[in-house]
């Protein structure tokens, strides 16, 4: 339809994307590969990932006539895919115009005024499993439900544990900590976790179930079993499916021969972070790939090993790293390697300090792909180049407090200024453009207190930051328990309050987790004191039978109740709200009252009230419910970011400040997982002991060593999140050691430069430009 040369200068000139050869060769070659050119394509952080992902479909539809309904794209994120989706019209348009306006092409204006980019199938693996299984199949899969992980993990406790009292089994209990290489005191929310944990992995690696279970001698691990089989009665008893099983529904289907006609229609499949693959997926993708190859197109996969964090989640990088002998050897497919190794995101300084960084643990180097380039930076000129810098303080209240200061002069104030290497340097939110927004802070845990409840840094310095004039808010949802959390207290003890005035019908219930009716407590007495500062509420409260009459959705009665709460519209509480409410809507799919209340004042009142005590806020008191964040679209742009590294995946800001330390004032073997592992880990473990009955078999890295591995990939991706500043932060013991019993001490830390040898590379962190 459109000449390449057309395309390319078009791409220069409305998108400002500069992909000739001559400028950027790895991106042309991607770019402007052939259709029936199957790709590998390792792309190091800030390497025009997406803009390359979008160019490649663009070019399919412009220069190779593949239809957008032919070409099936997939996301590791919700949030990533509609990013995907958003650059494929917003570009795809723009492109459209140029070429319709083009009197060269004045011919085929009708074809392609046709072109419709919203017919390419963009989407996360499981979004697309849904979508086609009810597009493609009979009637039976319209009835299906599929379950989000907040709301499995609320079924597995009330399903696998509390209605057989397995929680209280010190068997089963034995069986998780020795699966998983611990031996920590387990709560109803934590077995929880475990179990879905190996019900996903027999999913994610093809156990074989029946033969793990056979020749694990454990007598906890029948019990296992029966939990986690109830569990799965449970779902199909009730159409419901959780992603794993979704996931394995779907291959059958597509093995089977059910999804022939999908199949027909794809050319090109096209999968995104795909170090983050598990076995049961790259089985789906080679099953679409077999058919895109038969119809004469590819298979693209996107990733960097570097950057894989989530083996905690069933995902195996080594099916990224070895994917072309993988793929080679089941569908006789030979891809083009492709290194995007450019960063256009980061400075020179930071791009070198994450090249010094990746390389300082030589034991790694045999855990990544071979040959891999160091990351290039962009010939781009950045002004100014910044050190990479270094905040250590004695105690984490002193660090909080200096980095609070810190972020105040940036954002409120005239800026920091220094000198460094003879040179000037001064930085600065702009005024007009920037916002608190900008900066992030990245930390192994967002959580604001620790096991022991005491406050940590993120804590710590949003309470430095709010006593600021103005205030300088942050924004960091999962920093708290959500069960304690006072926007979740207040909504959850209205609620209760509504439904079960005083908790008479709660105080006549037995076998309620001792945890659920303390904070049932506690929400209540939030309630009321909110109440007793607004009339609005209080009449509410009165009057709200009045207006529902027969049922009330619990849903219904939050909605209308918050237009009396002015709190609602602060982002963070929204992210609350929808937290319960997602929780509402699904735990109504295995309920007998649909989440509802029935007022008829008689059994059946009492019994919806019951029901929704147990499955709605029991999960939610017992920390069962967690927050996802990506249920936003965007960050707020008002307030600092504090989040996980996993989190900060694919993001990226001006200001980055990494917190390597500030938890640790000595070497206690208690938190070295987070710096210099001494086990495997728990995900480490439960790999080990389950995949020797995979196809894939026993990982070839010792666990150890993965656990490593998997620490030092943590920390690169949180160095490279930063386009122009970027600092680390910790206590003085991390940079400078401790003395103890009259000796001199160390903290072993990988963020810090140490290797698994235990040689310190960066000692006293001499390379950091200390404030």
């Amino acid at each position: 339809m459109i000449e390449y040369s057309d395309f390319e200068e078009a791409v220069v000139k409305e998108l400002g994307r500069d992909i000739r050869a001559s400028i950027n060769p790895e991106q042309y070659k991607a770019i402007n590969a052939k259709t029936d050119d199957s790709l590998f394509i390792v792309a190091g952080p800030g390497s025009g990932k997406t803009t390359v992902m979008v160019l490649k479909v663009l070019k399919f539809i412009f220069v190779d006539c593949i239809k957008p309904s032919e070409i099936l794209a997939t996301t590791f994120t919700r949030r990533a895919a509609s990013q995907l989706r958003n650059r494929i019209i917003d570009w795809g348009n723009r492109l459209k115009s140029s070429f319709i306006n083009s009197t060269k092409y004045s011919g085929i204006i009708g074809d392609l005024f046709a072109i419709n980019f919203n017919k390419i199938t963009i989407g996360t693996i499981d979004s697309i499993s849904e979508d086609v299984l009810r597009k493609n199949m009979d009637l039976n899969y319209s009835q299906f439900t599929i379950i989000e992980d907040f709301v499995s993990n609320s079924l597995m406790t009330k399903i696998g544990l509390l209605v057989h009292g397995r929680q209280k089994d010190i068997q089963l209990k034995r069986f998780l900590n020795q699966i998983r290489g611990t031996k920590s005191r387990l709560n109803v929310s934590i077995m929880s976790l475990i179990l879905l944990e190996i019900k996903d992995r027999i999913y994610h690696d093809r156990i074989n179930f029946d033969e793990f279970i056979d020749n694990y001698n454990h007598p906890g691990a029948e019990i296992a079993r029966d939990a986690i089989l109830d569990y799965i009665e449970e779902l199909q008893k009730r159409s419901l499916l959780d992603f794993s099983m979704l996931e394995d529904e779907f291959l059958k289907n597509l093995q089977n021969g059910k999804l022939k006609k999908f199949l027909k229609g794809i050319k090109i499949i096209l999968v995104d972070e795909y170090q983050d693959t598990n076995l049961l997926q790259e089985t789906i993708y080679f099953q679409i790939a077999r058919a895109a190859i038969e119809n004469s197109g590819c298979i693209i996969v996107v990733g960097d090993d570097d950057q894989s964090l989530y083996r905690f989640r069933g995902a195996t990088v080594e099916l990224f790293r070895d994917f072309n002998k993988r793929i080679e050897d089941e569908l006789n497919v030979k891809p083009s390697f492709i290194n995007l190794a450019r960063n256009y995101r980061s400075t020179k300084k930071i791009v070198n300090f994450c090249n010094e960084f990746i390389t300082i643990d030589k034991g790694y180097e045999k855990a990544r792909i071979e040959g891999k380039k160091p990351i290039k930076y962009s010939d781009e000129e950045f002004s100014p180049e910044f050190p990479v810098m270094g905040m250590f303080r004695d105690d984490v209240g002193s660090l909080a407090r200096d980095l609070a200061l810190f972020l105040n002069e940036i954002i409120n104030g005239d800026g920091i200024n220094f000198k460094h290497n003879h040179k000037v340097f001064d930085i600065i939110i702009d005024k007009k453009e920037g916002s608190p927004g900008d900066i992030a802070l990245l930390c192994s845990s967002p959580l604001e207190l620790d096991f022991k409840g005491k406050q940590r840094l993120p804590c710590l310095l949003k309470d430095e930051l709010n006593q600021y004039n103005p205030q300088i808010p942050i924004f960091n949802p999962r920093g708290q328990n959500l069960a304690r959390i006072k926007a979740v207290e207040t909504i959850c003890g209205l609620l209760m309050e509504c439904i079960d005035p005083r908790g008479l019908i709660q105080n006549e219930l037995k076998g309620l987790p001792q945890n659920s009716v303390y904070r049932f407590n506690s929400w209540r007495s939030r309630a009321l004191n909110y109440v007793k500062n607004s009339d609005f509420i209080q009449d509410f409260l009165d009057t709200w039978k009045i207006e529902f009459r027969e049922e009330v959705s619990l849903n219904d009665l939050i909605y209308s109740m918050i237009e009396w709460i002015p709190e609602i519209h602060d982002p963070e509480w929204r992210v609350y709200l929808e937290v319960i409410t997602k929780t509402i809507t699904q735990t109504s799919l295995f309920s007998d009252f649909n989440a509802k209340i029935i007022l008829d004042e008689n059994k059946r009142q009492r019994d919806s009230t019951i029901e929704a005590i147990w499955n709605i806020f029991v999960p939610i008191a017992i920390g069962v419910i967690t927050i996802d964040v990506d249920i936003l679209e965007e960050l707020p742009q008002n307030q600092i970011n504090v989040m996980s590294i996993h989190q900060s995946k694919g993001l990226e800001f001006p200001i980055v400040v990494v917190d390597v330390g500030s938890d640790f004032k000595m070497n206690h073997s208690y938190h070295s997982f987070k710096r210099f592992p001494g086990t495997p880990g728990k995900s480490c473990t439960i790999e080990d002991n389950m995949r020797k009955y995979s196809p894939i078999g026993k990982p070839e890295r010792d666990g150890l060593d993965r656990a490593f591995d998997d620490l030092i990939r943590q920390y690169f991706v949180a160095f490279s999140r930063s386009k122009g500043v970027l600092i680390l932060v910790g206590l003085n013991s991390v940079k400078d050691g401790y003395f103890f019993n009259g000796k001199m001490r160390y903290i072993p830390n990988v963020a810090t430069g140490w290797d698994r040898k235990e040689k310190w590379h960066w000692k006293g962190l001499h390379g950091l430009f200390h404030i």
